[in-house]
């Protein structure tokens, strides 16, 4: 059980590759200016670093600018919504993931978009372990200890999120559920926020995609207690996977971009081609691997799939735990 408490960059476009998707062109003229990338979090957390790798290759592949704007708020679902009221000309994309796109439909009865009915996938970047980090100030060394210290003196550890709904708000919820331990949520806009109070001991805990926290860990300024993939991940091998105790747990982040409903068709078959090649450059694989990100070529009808799956796996879990907006 948990207890809640409540509480713009540009990438200039390089010069042209020839080698990326080049088709004919997608619409008449398209694209004849910068486009947009709206990121639903602060700047300095996983969703932020993946919609940065994406768009610095994305820019020469289309030849112009693609900028990235963080708009954090309400579980990511400020950006969110901004994106689906957004002309569907191409111009304005927005980086979709696991809390904005599966878990938002069920926490926030009011939401002002749907994730099946008011985007285009445009197609999956890359899948993202999270890590189960601690502070130093918090004096435990490893997931049994963090576990027995809940237990033993329940909501007294408080754990920090990028906002109810988001990935890390629910892949906490998912550990505290599996361990049977009660903690005290305290939602921030973004994970950047948030650090330096984790670091400080002021924040205790937190559940963050790996590229927020990898320095951070490697340097011994937070404890990595475990990570959220099936297994073990190359950029943290001493680190256990939470599986290893709690057989079948599993919450990975899944970051993907979406446009506007109505999008013209020969626009996004050409994003997606830009996107999916991208990612399959050496370049850009190796940048995701060392933020300990797994890059994921899917097309966009199985995107959509992943979408909504992920809608009903996790639904399922906000309404088992009672999550209320905002908690």
């Amino acid at each position: 059980m948990i207890r809640r408490w409540s509480r713009r960059g540009v990438l200039g476009a390089g010069a042209a590759l020839p080698s990326l998707a080049r088709p004919a062109l997608a619409q008449e003229g398209w694209p004849r200016r910068s486009i947009t990338i709206l990121c639903p979090a602060a700047a300095g957390g996983a969703t932020d670093v993946v919609s940065r790798v994406i768009a610095a290759r994305m820019a020469p592949a289309l030849g112009v600018s693609v900028v990235v704007e963080n708009r954090g708020g309400a579980g990511g679902s400020v950006a969110t919504e901004a994106g689906a009221a957004a002309a569907p000309d191409g111009y304005t994309l927005t980086m979709g993931q696991l809390g904005t796109l599966a878990v938002n439909p069920s926490l926030y009865p009011r939401l002002k978009y749907d994730p099946l009915r008011d985007f285009a996938p445009v197609g999956l970047v890359a899948q993202v372990p999270m890590v189960l980090v601690a502070s130093n100030a918090l004096g435990v060394r490893d997931v049994a200890g963090f576990v027995a210290r809940a237990r033993a003196a329940p909501g007294t550890i408080d754990y920090g999120s990028s906002g109810a709904g988001s990935n890390t708000h629910i892949g906490m919820v998912a550990f505290a559920e599996a361990a049977g331990v009660d903690l005290v949520h305290v939602p921030f806009r973004g994970m950047g926020p948030l650090m330096p109070l984790l670091i400080s001991g002021d924040i205790k805990a937190a559940m963050s995609g790996t590229p927020a926290v990898l320095t951070l860990i490697r340097e011994g300024r937070l404890r990595a207690l475990g990570v959220s993939s099936p297994r073990r991940i190359a950029q943290l091998p001493d680190v256990p996977a939470l599986a290893e105790t709690w057989p079948g747990f599993e919450a990975m982040q899944w970051y993907g971009l979406i446009a506007p409903a109505r999008t013209p068709e020969p626009i996004l078959r050409r994003l997606s081609a830009v996107v999916n090649e991208a990612i399959a450059t050496p370049e850009v694989t190796e940048r995701l691997e060392a933020e300990g990100a797994v890059p994921d070529l899917r097309t966009p009808e199985g995107f959509r799939d992943l979408i909504a799956a992920e809608i009903a796996r996790w639904g399922e879990v906000v309404r088992r735990n009672g999550l209320k907006p905002g908690e």
